[in-house]
C-alpha cells in the first residue's frame, strides 16, 4: 500500500508539472528602443549622396599602397584587437554554460566506506546485542534534468547569446577605432613630411640669403644688421626642422605601437602628401544605427538585458526538475556487479519561492532599472554619433574653403618675397622687407601643407563617424 501511495505522489506531481508545462509567464519583453533622427544630415552638400555599405577595407579609397599595407598590420598584429577577440571567446564560452542548463545533467560520485555498527544500533535493528565492523562500496550514477517550463533557462541563454553579439560589435568598433588611429598618425606623418620638406627647401635658401648678405657687406653695400638678421632667421629655420622631426620620430613611434611591432624596427620612409582626399557619401542619417558598430552593441546590451527581465519574472514561478540515479551497491568489492547489487530511483522534485524576503522583487526591480540605464545609453550614443557626423561634414566644407584661399595666400606671399628679393638686391629696401616676406611665405607653404592633412584626417574621422564600411 505504501509504494503504491509513494508512486501515486509521484505520479501527482508529475502530472501537476506537465499541467504547468502549459502556463506562460508574463511577457518581459521590452519595447525596441528608438532614437530621434533628422531626415538629413544639416551638412551634407551634394556631394554627399547615397551611401551603399561595400567592403569594410575603407582605407582602400585613399589610393595608398603603404596605407593598405599599415591597416592589414593592424588587423593582423595589433595587441589590443587580438586581446578583443579573446573578450568575444569569453563570452561564447559563456553561452555554451548557460545552454549546458537546459540538457540532463549527469554525474557520478563513487565511494568506499568502512565503518563499525554499534550494538545498540544492531540491537534495535537485528535482536543481537554485539556490534561488527563493514564495509560498503557504491558507485552511483545521477541525473538531473530541470524542466525550463516559465522561461528561467532559456531567457539566461538569450541574455549570454546578445552578450555574444555586443562583444563581437565591440570588437568590431574596436578596430575601427584602430584603423582610424593608425591612418590619422599615417596622414599626420606625411603632413610632417611635406612640412619638413618645406622647412628643409626654406633653410637652403635662407643660407644663399645669408651669402648674400656676407658678400654684400664685404663689398660695403649694407651693414652687420643685415647679415645678423639673416643668420637670426638661418637659425629659426633649423629650430623648427628639428621639432618637426622630432614630431615625426613621436608619430612614428605611436605608429608602430598600432601596427603591433617594436618602435625600434619600424620606419616609415618620408614622403609629401600629395592629392585630395576622397569625397565621402554620408548616406541619410536613419542608415547610422546599422552602420556603426558602438550603435548596434549597445543596441545588443539592450537585447541582453531585456532578457535578464525575463530571468527575473522567471524566479518568482516554481523550479521543476526530474532526478534520477542509478547504481550498484556492495559491501564486497567482488559482488559490485551482481544482479543484487543494484539499486535505482527517480522522481520529480519542484522549488516553489514562497517567501524570499523580497530578493526576487529587488532582483526584478534591479533588471528593469538596468535596462532603463541601457536605453539612455543608447540614445546617448546615437546623439553622439550624429554629432561627429555633423562636426565632420561640416569641417569637410570649411576645410575645402580655407584650403582654397590658403592656395591664394601662398601664391600672393611667394610673389611678394620674390619682389622684395628682387627690390633688396637693387638696393631699394633693407634686409627687414625681405625678412618679413621670406617669414610670411614659409608659414603660409606650412600651414598649407597642415590643412592638406587635417583634410585627410578629416576625411578618416568623417569614414568612422559613418561605421567605417565604404
Amino acid at each position: 500500500m505504501t509504494n503504491h501511495l509513494s508512486f501515486f505522489g509521484a505520479g501527482a506531481v508529475l502530472s501537476i508539472t506537465i499541467g504547468l508545462s502549459g502556463c506562460q509567464i508574463p511577457s518581459s519583453d521590452l519595447a525596441k528602443p528608438t532614437a530621434p533622427t533628422p531626415a538629413h544630415y544639416q551638412h551634407a552638400s551634394s556631394k554627399n549622396g547615397k551611401r551603399q555599405a561595400k567592403s569594410d577595407q575603407w582605407w582602400l579609397a585613399f589610393g595608398d599602397s603603404r596605407l593598405n599595407s599599415l591597416m592589414s598590420q593592424v588587423r593582423d598584429s595589433n595587441r589590443d584587437l587580438r586581446g578583443g577577440m579573446k573578450r568575444v571567446e569569453q563570452a561564447r564560452a559563456l553561452v555554451i554554460s548557460t545552454r549546458s542548463g537546459r540538457i540532463p545533467q549527469v554525474s557520478s560520485s563513487s565511494s568506499a566506506l568502512r565503518n563499525g555498527i554499534s550494538g545498540e544500533v544492531v540491537r534495535s535493528t537485528a535482536g543481537k546485542t554485539d556490534g561488527y565492523t563493514r564495509n560498503l562500496y557504491s558507485l552511483p550514477v545521477s541525473v538531473d534534468w530541470e524542466l525550463d517550463l516559465f522561461g528561467r533557462i532559456r531567457k539566461g541563454e538569450a541574455a549570454a547569446q546578445a552578450d555574444v553579439q555586443a562583444a563581437e560589435e565591440d570588437y568590431l568598433a574596436l578596430r575601427l577605432s584602430l584603423e582610424t588611429q593608425a591612418a590619422t598618425s599615417y596622414f599626420t606623418l606625411r603632413a610632417l613630411d611635406s612640412e619638413i620638406a618645406i622647412v628643409r627647401e626654406g633653410v637652403v635658401s635662407r643660407k644663399a640669403s645669408l651669402k648674400l648678405a656676407n658678400d654684400r657687406r664685404e663689398l660695403g653695400v649694407v651693414s652687420e644688421l643685415d647679415v645678423a638678421q639673416a643668420q637670426a632667421l638661418l637659425a629659426s629655420s633649423e629650430a623648427d626642422l628639428a621639432a618637426l622631426l622630432r614630431e615625426r620620430a613621436a608619430q612614428e613611434a605611436s605608429l608602430a605601437v598600432l601596427v603591433g611591432k617594436p618602435a625600434s624596427n619600424f620606419s616609415v620612409a618620408a614622403r609629401r602628401l600629395t592629392g585630395r582626399p576622397p569625397s565621402i557619401p554620408a548616406g541619410l542619417p536613419s542608415e547610422l544605427a546599422r552602420s556603426r558598430p558602438d550603435i548596434r552593441r549597445v543596441e545588443r546590451l539592450l537585447a541582453a538585458e531585456n532578457a535578464r527581465v525575463g530571468v527575473a519574472v522567471a524566479a518568482f514561478y516554481p523550479s521543476i526538475s526530474l532526478n534520477g540515479n542509478v547504481g550498484v551497491q556492495a559491501s564486497d568489492i567482488s559482488d559490485m556487479f551482481t544482479k543484487g547489487a543494484r539499486y535505482w530511483g527517480i522522481g520529480p522534485s519542484v522549488y516553489l519561492p514562497i517567501f524570499t524576503g523580497g530578493q526576487n522583487k529587488a532582483n526584478l526591480q534591479r533588471s528593469k532599472a538596468r535596462y532603463e540605464e541601457v536605453l539612455e545609453l543608447y540614445q546617448q550614443t546615437v546623439l553622439e554619433s550624429l554629432a561627429e557626423v555633423e562636426t565632420a561634414l561640416s569641417a569637410v566644407k570649411h576645410y575645402r574653403r580655407q584650403v582654397s584661399a590658403q592656395s591664394r595666400v601662398v601664391t600672393a606671399s611667394n610673389e611678394a618675397r620674390n619682389i622684395a628679393k628682387a627690390q633688396y638686391e637693387g638696393g631699394t629696401v633693407n634686409y627687414l622687407n625681405v625678412l618679413d616676406a621670406e617669414r610670411t611665405a614659409l608659414n603660409g607653404e606650412r600651414e598649407q601643407a597642415r590643412l592638406k592633412g587635417a583634410e585627410y584626417i578629416n576625411a578618416v574621422q568623417l569614414i568612422r563617424a559613418l561605421g567605417g564600411r565604404w
